[in-house]
């Protein structure tokens, strides 16, 4: 017998054991089943009223003992313009139950109208769950890599970066500084990110919680400054990975975290510039390996990052119920 708990706040043991269930099951598979921004909701919270938890216990009495599996939804701003967000995980050793598709059931029951769910990586089991449950895919996230070392072990050669049309002679690109650039940055993520529905909604308080993990680092964090009024026209974010990010067993490596530009000013190779800022940075702290997640359906970035040497490694997959 299952019982799935649903709260919109998680106690210090459930923190813990639900981060205990993600780790085992990302050392089970290979990929980590849950995206950061859920880790960050899972040991912060959320605002009220935004997502739900969903947990699943095995048992005769309803919440006890450690869960069996987890369940994440993110709630829509407007339900009727779009769906929920979500993502679930069973535990390596609670697995062919049917625990998947009771959390799938408990998602889709508690949801306004049918959510849409991430699975992390290709991996069959969530396959075979979307494919038993008649849901296919609407969303899709590339995973892609490029190395920074060749096959000597020598940094690789980047290009220079480049700005186009007088560009050059009005943007500084300079490391972001913290407690003062917060809300520039900000509005020039809402502005590039207008469209996505998980980039343009980050708060401050999301950025100040990003802020204050570990591996976060200012030096490894660009912004491209207008000089005629400090605005700024774009960033790139980068993130190092400790534990490797299945791309090293012992070394840690490099993210191209987020990239964005101000719809104002693109068409000057700004977003061009911007990455190769970074991955710059990332090549000269020595790192073996960088990684990067792009929407597929943005062919733009994608043919950019493809020119720059990135290949394709993995994908996320977004699916939905029938309509």
């Amino acid at each position: 017998m299952t019982h799935v708990r649903i709260t919109e706040t998680l106690t210090a043991d459930e923190v813990e054991a639900v981060t205990a269930l993600a780790a085992a099951a990302r050392d089970a598979d290979g990929v980590g089943p849950l995206s950061e921004q859920t880790l960050l909701r899972v040991r912060h919270g959320a605002p009220a009223g935004t997502a739900r938890f969903h947990l699943l216990y095995e048992g005769p009495e309803p919440g006890t003992g450690k869960p069996a599996g987890f369940a994440f939804a993110e709630r829509a701003a407007d339900p009727a313009a779009e769906p929920d967000s979500a993502e679930l995980v069973v535990a390596p050793d609670h697995r062919y139950r049917g625990h998947g598709a009771r959390l799938l059931r408990s998602l889709t029951e508690d949801a306004a109208r049918g959510p849409r769910v991430w699975a992390h990586g290709r991996l069959a089991g969530a396959q075979a769950l979307a494919r038993a449950a008649g849901w296919s895919q609407v969303r899709g996230l590339y995973k892609m890599r490029m190395a920074l070392r060749d096959a000597a072990g020598a940094p690789v050669s980047l290009p220079e970066p480049v700005l186009r049309g007088g560009a050059g002679d009005r943007l500084a690109i300079r490391p972001f500084e913290v407690g003062r650039d917060e809300p520039l940055w900000l509005r020039v993520n809402a502005r590039a990110f207008a469209d996505h529905p998980e980039q343009g909604a980050v708060t401050l308080d999301d950025l100040r919680q990003r802020e204050a993990e570990d591996w976060f680092d200012p030096a490894g964090f660009f912004v491209a400054e207008d000089a005629a009024g400090g605005a700024f026209a774009g960033f790139h974010w980068t993130k190092v990975h400790a534990d490797g990010a299945g791309l090293s067993d012992s070394e840690p490596v490099g993210e191209v975290y987020v990239v964005g530009v101000d719809p104002d000013w693109q068409g000057v190779g700004l977003g061009r510039a911007l990455t190769l800022v970074g991955l710059r940075h990332l090549r000269d702290r020595g790192l073996p390996w960088v990684l990067l997640y792009v929407d597929e359906a943005n062919r733009a970035a994608v043919r950019l990052y493809e020119s720059l040497g990135f290949t394709l490694w993995d994908a996320d997959v977004m699916y939905a119920p029938p309509a």
